[in-house]
């Protein structure tokens, strides 16, 4: 009786596990479509969900003794997997850097969230030199401006999610408001003073690209990035919600135009954005570095209780 009931489950799964199958075969095909653009390009942040699914698939289907498709999921979470692995397994020459230390940080604290105890303790306990903050309303703006012990604030607050400012420890020789997609959105750029050294910074929130339009700004805002990094011979690091992954060809464009490194390239996946809903989970908060900054290491931060996770990086300038 058991084995009778075991089989006629098996034949229950089997449409299931078709559909899953092809599930995950079309949006491969969409995410191989992505440098075309939107909307294609949605498809390719997912590239760690579609590889877990297809090896979880994989062992459903061997399990219903079904060759051909068994073989097809292998293939797909092979495929999928392929660009992390060869990342942890790519060693990145590191320049020689014998200059000052200096640890950044990024975090969105999430314009609507109540909750800001979690991210002052952060602020307080695990200190950078300097943060950059994302969607810092008033009330976020002042409850920063009272707790965190920074000598060098600006603070530009919005009531929608855009709001953005940088806290330093270090002098600021320049800070300017800059608008990189015409699309009156701040990015801050200025210059710190580092033991005596100048370091450029760039901190950007763009678009999230849930339309044609918007993914068009959030890319024009990436291009201006690029342009302000190959403008300059001042080492330079470039933080925030980039609102992409580092599977999108957006991202391969701007490493590619800027000459930055991703400091978090070589390292475990770790998502920061919906980091505990594993569906949803994608790494869209980044810092990146120009290619003489040495990164020591660099991390996502812990929950603080917004639906971002904080970066932080330890770098030593050439």
């Amino acid at each position: 009786m058991s084995q009778v009931r075991s089989a006629a489950g098996m034949r229950r799964l089997r449409p299931a596990a078709s559909w899953l199958l092809g599930g995950i075969a079309l949006a491969s095909v969409l995410a191989l479509l992505a440098p075309l653009g939107w909307p294609f390009e949605l498809f390719s942040h997912f590239r760690v969900q579609y590889a877990a699914a297809a090896l979880l698939l994989a062992a459903l289907l061997g399990w219903q003794r079904r060759a051909a498709p068994t073989m097809l999921a292998l293939a797909l979470a092979c495929w999928h997997a392929l660009p992390g692995a060869r990342t942890l397994m790519a060693a990145t020459p590191t320049p020689a850097c014998a200059g000052p230390v200096l640890t950044v940080a990024a975090a969105n604290v999430f314009y609507s969230n109540s909750q800001r105890e979690p991210l002052l303790d952060w602020l307080e306990t695990r200190p950078a030199d300097i943060v950059i903050v994302q969607e810092l309303t008033e009330a976020w703006a002042g409850d920063i401006a009272a707790r965190a012990v920074y000598p060098n604030q600006h603070l530009l607050p919005r009531e929608d999610p855009y709001g953005i400012g940088v806290l330093s420890r270090w002098p600021l020789e320049s800070f300017s408001l800059v608008d990189l997609a015409g699309d009156g959105l701040p990015s801050i750029a200025g210059v710190a003073v580092v033991d005596g050294r100048r370091v450029q910074f760039l901190g950007m929130h763009t678009r999230w690209p849930v339309a044609p339009s918007l993914a068009r700004l959030r890319d024009q805002a990436l291009q201006g990035a690029a342009e302000l990094a190959r403008a300059t011979d001042v080492p330079m690091v470039m933080l925030g919600d980039l609102n992409l992954t580092p599977d999108s060809p957006a991202f391969e464009r701007l490493l590619r135009g800027s000459g930055f490194r991703d400091a978090l390239a070589g390292r475990e996946w770790r998502p920061t954005w919906q980091a505990d809903f594993w569906p949803l989970a994608l790494r869209i908060d980044h810092i990146l570095v120009s290619p003489g900054v040495c990164v020591e290491d660099a991390a996502v931060g812990p929950p603080v209780g917004s639906d971002h996770r904080p970066v932080l990086a330890r770098l030593r300038l050439p």
